[in-house]
């Protein structure tokens, strides 16, 4: 016959949720995060591969010929918007506020730096849109300015509303 063995008592967890952490936290060991956690630390592996994606993304959108429709195009532009701030939001989450106006300065220049690159390739390719033709060695520079002061702005804001709301949510209220 088998035996039937009750799982063991809920107490210390809910004991633990009531009287706190154990005075002694460094008998915890910490939590150590896996692969993705360790990704998302790395500026410029996350930077460098979200300016690649981006560039790759924007040149498949501006090559399309079913852009006729404003809406579509719109939407296909913030999309690429959510997508950079997302990876941007993934990657300031591992760090506190006090650090994130320098890992966003250096998101925004690996970010940039591996578009141009990317630029680079496409026009080299002759890949790279612009406008109803293709973008040749004398864009570079303009296309290289334009997306940085895009990047800046666009991730600069985010980040600063972020920053806000992170303050707003975590600062010390009076009891």
């Amino acid at each position: 016959m088998a035996r039937v063995v009750a799982p063991p008592p809920a107490v210390h967890s809910f004991a633990m949720m009531i009287i706190g952490t154990p005075s002694r936290s460094a008998s915890v060991p910490p939590v150590r995060g896996g692969g993705w956690r360790a990704f998302s630390r790395s500026t410029l592996e996350l930077a460098g591969l979200a300016g690649v994606t981006l560039r790759l993304y924007r040149a498949a959108i501006l090559s399309l010929d079913t852009f006729a429709e404003w809406p579509v195009f719109i939407g296909a532009l913030v999309l690429g918007v959510v997508f950079v701030c997302g990876v941007l939001t993934w990657h300031l989450s591992n760090f506190p506020l006090r650090r994130w106006p320098s890992r966003v300065a250096a998101f925004v220049g690996i970010e940039v730096a591996a578009e141009f690159g990317m630029s680079s390739v496409l026009i080299a390719l002759q890949k790279e849109p612009l406008g109803s033709g293709l973008a040749t060695w004398a864009d570079w520079w303009p296309l290289a300015g334009q997306t940085l002061l895009e990047r800046g702005l666009v991730l600069g804001g985010y980040a600063g509303l972020l920053a806000a709301a992170m303050w707003i949510v975590t600062r010390k209220r009076p009891t």
